[in-house]
């Protein structure tokens, strides 16, 4: 049976990294055809906010406010909870398939009605995700609800994000972006998921998706990658679908000479290289420059907010990677063997127990929401070895 992709999305939890493959029935795509904006020839200013790489959007629903993630790499709404929204009732049923290669169903239900800045969205369909998942962990410590998806601006709308201004533009009106300055580039449009096309060094080009509810700059697939530098590797795992993690395997950090999109260069990209990752451009794009995606023209436009010719990136990666397991603790499942936590003792295994000397076992909002700065955690070895490991957010 033929299955269609409704979301991929890459979403870190600080040091945490989680993945989740959403795909859908052809026969469900009914559910997600009949969500409507009431206004006609509109164009709205939306105030935004971009947070550890997620653009963050109010949506005012029965008169109350909530943050949703705005994600082009979800074609249609997910929504993380159901306690801070009244959903209508279900319109059936769809597969997700989670990084894992886990099947489950879940309901498709819909939001009568919701307000985006000035504009009226009606009959707006989401997938509910799992209650108690991986993936929900960090949107219930932000108190994030839901996230909406590229069919926002499908049907030949368009939408320019500026993060340093904090606004969004979203226009039903053709032609608004016409004489807007920047690299233009041209995209494909897969189940309402912009791909545009990038090129590594001297590799050729491929289709990449466009993904803003990917939080890091790229993601690639190891088998692509010829030219690069190898500046680590280790053994672990940074990928967790919605009900389990990925098995350990060999992951390879990577710095990347040059990425061109389009006519545009981006310099210096590290990238984590995994197995089964498709080509993914995330938001991280966006800390430089503003992005217009016009599915009229089928084009994006990007400008650089401080380079003329290209961008220098110069991204860094956590030394380890911790994520939730079913008691809710956090465990170490990839520490770089290069790294700074490595050589103090930080171990695959290792349990999270306090911070700054306060006991945090069973609460990982304690470490999500950890305040920038110099901190002391304290890890237990599946051996029951204590450690205690300076980290700065």
């Amino acid at each position: 049976m033929s299955l269609l992709p409704i979301s991929r999305g890459l979403h870190q939890l600080s040091a945490l990294l989680i993945v989740f493959l959403m795909m859908a029935l052809p026969t469900s795509g009914q559910y997600f055809s009949k969500m409507c904006i009431k206004e006609k020839n509109f164009c709205d200013t939306i105030p935004i906010e971009f947070n550890r790489g997620r653009i963050l959007i109010p949506v005012e629903i029965g008169g109350r406010s909530h943050q949703f993630i705005f994600d082009t790499g979800c074609s249609v709404g997910l929504m993380f909870t159901e306690r801070a929204v009244t959903l209508k009732k279900k319109f059936g049923f769809t597969f997700v398939n989670d990084a894992a290669n886990l099947v489950h169903f879940t309901s498709v239900k819909r939001i009568p009605e919701m307000h985006i800045g000035h504009i009226t969205v009606r009959n707006y369909r989401v997938i509910l995700t799992p209650g108690r998942s991986m993936a929900n962990t960090e949107y219930d410590c932000q108190q994030i609800v839901g996230c909406i998806g590229s069919d926002l601006i499908s049907k030949r709308r368009a939408v320019k994000i500026d993060t340093e201004k904090g606004i969004m533009i979203i226009t039903d009106q053709q032609g608004v972006f016409d004489r807007e300055e920047g690299f233009r580039i041209p995209f494909k449009e897969d189940v309402r998921v912009p791909y545009l096309r990038v090129s590594t060094c001297a590799d050729k080009a491929r289709w990449c998706m466009f993904d803003t509810g990917f939080p890091g700059f790229l993601d690639v697939r190891r088998k692509d990658i010829t030219e690069a530098d190898t500046l680590d590797t280790a053994i672990g795992s940074v990928t967790a679908g919605i009900y389990g993690k990925t098995d350990d395997e060999r992951l390879m950090l990577l710095r990347l000479d040059s990425l061109r999109v389009g006519d545009c260069v981006f310099r210096q990209v590290t990238t984590n290289l995994q197995s089964a990752n498709e080509y993914v451009l995330g938001s991280s794009v966006l800390k430089f420059g503003s992005m217009v995606i016009d599915y009229s023209t089928h084009q994006m436009i990007f400008r650089p907010y401080h380079y003329d010719n290209g961008v220098i990136v110069a991204n860094t990666f956590s030394d380890f990677v911790m994520m939730p397991n079913e008691d809710d603790n956090l465990y170490v499942t990839l520490v770089w063997s290069k790294s700074r936590s490595y050589a103090s003792g930080v171990r695959l295994g290792d349990r999270l127990t306090h911070i700054d000397g306060i006991e945090v076992s069973g609460n990982p909002c304690a470490y999500i929401n950890l305040a920038p700065g110099d901190h002391l955690i304290t890890l237990i070895s599946a051996e029951g070895e204590k450690k205690e490991i300076p980290i700065k957010r």
